[in-house]
C-alpha cells in the first residue's frame, strides 16, 4: 500500500496491484464494465496520439454521406 498526498490536507491510500492481478480482476468483471474500461483505454490511447484525434475529428465532421460507412461495413472492418 502506498500513501500519497491528496490535493486536500488528508492522505490518500493507494493499493499497488501487479499487471497480472489487474488482468485477473478485469476478467472477472461483468461484460458491460469490461466494455466501459476498454473504451476508456482506447480514449487514453487517442489522447497520446494527436494524429488519431485529428483523424477522428475530421471523420466526425464529414457531412458527405458518400464517405460514411454502413454498420455492416464497419463490422467487416472490425472483424479482426
Amino acid at each position: 500500500m502506498w500513501l500519497l498526498p491528496c490535493f486536500s490536507t488528508r492522505l490518500c491510500y493507494r493499493f499497488h496491484m501487479s499487471l497480472e492481478e489487474l488482468k485477473t480482476q478485469l476478467a472477472e468483471l461483468p461484460k458491460d464494465r469490461q466494455d466501459e474500461i476498454a473504451a476508456y483505454l482506447v480514449h487514453l490511447r487517442h489522447l497520446r496520439s494527436p494524429e488519431i484525434a485529428a483523424e477522428i475529428s475530421s471523420k466526425i465532421d464529414d457531412n458527405d454521406s458518400a464517405n460514411w460507412l454502413t454498420l455492416d461495413q464497419l463490422r467487416e472492418q472490425w472483424k479482426d
